[in-house]
Parts: C-alpha cells; structure tokens; sequence
C-alpha cells in the first residue's frame, strides 16, 4: 500500500470510529471507557490499515508446471515533476507548519512553567505564578497556579488538576497532537482532540465530586468569567467545555446494557477493513477478468489438462515472435506509473488442444491495472501450435511471469545514445 492510499483509508477509519462515538457512545457516563475508546480507536485507525486478509493465490510458483522465461515490460517516467511529487511538497509544508506549531506551542507553556515558583509534592510538581495573566492549569507532572489562585488553593481545584496529573491525560494530547502532524488535512483528528479534552473534564470532575460539592457548578461558572483558551494545557475550567460539563454533572449514570453499545463498532470495523483492502496483491476477480478479455470469444477446455508433456506447445514463430508480440501489446497502466508501482505479474493460463488460449488467471498480482492489463494481452494471444502427448493433442497448462519495471528517462536516452553511436 503507497502512503497515500494509506493516510486516505486511515483517515477513513478515523471518520467511521468518530462518528461511531458521537452517535452512540459520546452521552454515556463511562468516561473511563470513553478516553479508553477514543485513544484505541487511534490507533487502530493507524493500524488496520496495514492489514492485509489473507487470499486463496499462491505465493510462489508450484512445481512441476511448465513456466515461460520472464518478459519485463518498462516505462520511462518524465523529467518533470509528476502530480504525485507534488502532493508530497504540499503534504510535506502542512508537516512542516504543524511541526512547527507543535514544537511553539511546548516551549510557551515549558516558559511559562518556567517563569512560576516550584514547590515538590509527592505526585507532582506545585508552581505558582507571580500573575493572574494565564489561568491556572496542569500539564504533564506541573500543577500551576495563578498568583490569585496560589493564595488561596481551592480545594476542588487542586484536586481536579491532581486528578488530570495522575490519569496521565497531557499523554492523551500529545499523542493526538503527534498523530495531527501526519494527518493535518484530516478536520477528524482536530475533533478527536477536542473529544478527549472533553472526557478529561469530565474524569476529573467525577474524581472531585467523590467528596459532595453541591455548589460545584457555580464555581465552575464563575471561574470561567476569567478563562482565556489555551491549546496544550489543561486548565480547570474551559469555556468550550463547561456546559457539557454542567449538563454530565447532572446527568444520572448510564445503564450497564449501554455497554454493549461499544461492541457495536467491532463489526463495522470489520466490514471496513474488507472493503479498504488494497488492489495491490489481490487475486484478479472474475469480472475484472472478462472485463479485460475483450470482444473475444472465452474458449473452452475440453479434456484433462497436462502439467508436462512429451512434446511443448509453441508460440508462432517461437519464444522470440513471444517475446516481440509481448513487446508491442503490452501498456505500463497509468495507475501504475503515478504510484510508480513494479514488480511481477504470475499469469496462468492453458493452451487447449486446438491451441486456444483458456483459463486465464493472475496467480500472484502487483495491482493498479498491471494485472488486468497482463490477462488482456494474454487472452488477445493469437492461436498456439498445441502440445502433443503420445503423438495426440491434449490442453497444456503454462506459467508466465510478467516484470512490470520502471525505467528512468535519462537512463534510458543516454542508452539509445549509446546504442546509436555504436552503429
């Protein structure tokens, strides 16, 4: 799978496991298993992409079956830059920039950090600012306090920034933050964050209210009159949070059947992963196969079909005539050559008794049109002279690999240079 393909079906799992959340799992009071939910779906976003369902074709060659000397068809690829090489620069600026961003956005809050006095606790690290310029927050194994809220060290704050500390859930965004780099032009992941960001909130105020607060809500409402965004950290109150936030507070806890509704995204992952399956090393169907047949009449195999003979079918005029008709007919697919994609192209294939071309099938393919374009020039065969076993015509059945390799233009203009002065 080219990288291209794979960050599009990556992003398509992305989109598939969201939704599911946002349509079933995003209102239950599980937050454990929704963060649990959100990060696995990630990965397995990154992951199931690169995995490939095993197939019915051979890996090698079987023995004992008669196989034709390679042929290698080859392309010149152009001097100028291809659309692919320039997907990569653009793909690689928006690499850049969120590189950039990612890395800016550390060192504000590492100076930040920086600029507080530090106090060690036994599960953090406690800094007080000497302003009120930034609200107070928690990153990493940092609890920092505004110089208001050093003062006095509200109780429910500390302990809803403790409980951020000790989740690990700057681990959460970083890890989202790293996968945005790879997938900038994708909104999903943009949204995933935010997803996640939310579920923290809501973990940390259930690890508050395990002591009763009943006027929580207002002080969550009156601390965000001061709140101002911020990107990486995690502060104790944040405006685009804070009603949803309100609104889970009252909200009773879930069912225990509303477990089951996460058992649900197992099929459809399966369902996509059958569906997302590359082209690339997938047997030829049945319909691609008549497809690329042509207006050519199927011809049929009557009779045993022999694996060895007493005496070869042959190509008119020879293995060379073989050689030259594949030379003219075959075409380096398009596909092929934007992807720039080689490799080898099994075909099998029986020449019947009469010396007809049957039975024509990719044993081991490359995809991109180079299997489909291998049965075509196979079945456009003209007519063979047949194998002979006990003096008698009898169907044989044959191998032939077919090399699809990319040639560089420059490499090969200095070859017919070459070959031009010799003469």
């Amino acid at each position: 799978m080219n990288t291209f393909l794979y960050l599009l079906t990556a992003s398509l799992y992305l989109l598939l496991f969201y939704g599911c959340y946002v349509a079933i799992l995003r209102r239950n009071t599980f937050f454990g298993l929704n963060r649990a939910y959100l990060v696995a779906s990630v990965v397995l976003s990154l992951c199931l992409p690169l995995v490939e369902l095993p197939d019915t074709t051979p890996e090698s060659i079987p023995v004992g079956i008669i196989t034709l000397p390679e042929f290698t068809t080859t392309t010149a690829e152009t001097n100028g830059w291809s659309t692919t090489e320039w997907l990569w620069l653009f793909y690689g600026i928006g690499v850049g920039m969120m590189l950039i961003r990612l890395g800016i956005n550390i060192r504000r809050v590492l100076r930040l950090i920086g600029r507080g006095t530090p106090e060690r606790k036994s599960a953090y690290t406690l800094v007080r600012l000497p302003d009120n310029t930034t609200p107070s927050f928690s990153f990493w194994r940092y609890l920092v306090l505004n110089q208001t809220d050093a003062i006095t060290e509200p109780d429910a704050l500390v302990r809803h920034e403790e409980a951020h500390i000790r989740q690990y859930h700057t681990a959460d965004i970083l890890f989202v933050e790293i996968v945005q780099i790879a997938f900038w032009f994708n909104p999903v992941i943009w949204l995933y964050k935010r997803a996640l960001q939310e579920v923290h909130e809501f973990l940390a105020d259930h690890a508050v209210l395990k002591t009763p607060q009943p006027d929580y809500p207002r002080q969550l409402v009156a601390y965000a009159l001061n709140v101002s965004p911020a990107t990486l950290i995690t502060p104790f109150v944040s405006r685009s949070t804070l009603k949803q936030r309100i609104v889970m507070l009252q909200k009773p806890a879930s069912n225990r059947r509303a477990l089951l509704s996460y058992a649900l995204v197992l099929p459809l992952a399966a369902c996509l992963v059958m569906c997302t399956q590359s082209e690339q090393d997938r047997p030829l169907s049945e319909a691609d196969q008549t497809a690329s047949q042509g207006t050519r009449k199927a011809a049929k195999v009557e009779g045993k079909i022999y694996d060895l003979v007493d005496e070869s079918p042959e190509f008119p005029g020879g293995m060379k005539k073989l050689g030259e008709y594949l030379s003219q007919n075959l075409k380096y697919p398009e596909a092929a050559q934007k992807a720039k994609i080689a490799g080898r192209v099994f075909v099998r294939f029986v020449v019947t008794k009469e010396g007809e071309i049957a039975n024509v099938q990719i044993l081991k393919g490359i995809g991109y049109g180079a299997d489909a374009e291998a049965v075509r020039v196979v079945k456009q065969m003209p007519r063979w002279e047949p194998a002979k076993q006990g003096g008698r015509a009898v169907n044989v059945q044959y191998h032939l690999p077919i090399n699809f390799q990319l040639e560089e233009k420059s490499d090969k203009a200095a070859a017919d240079k070459a070959a031009a002065n010799d003469f």
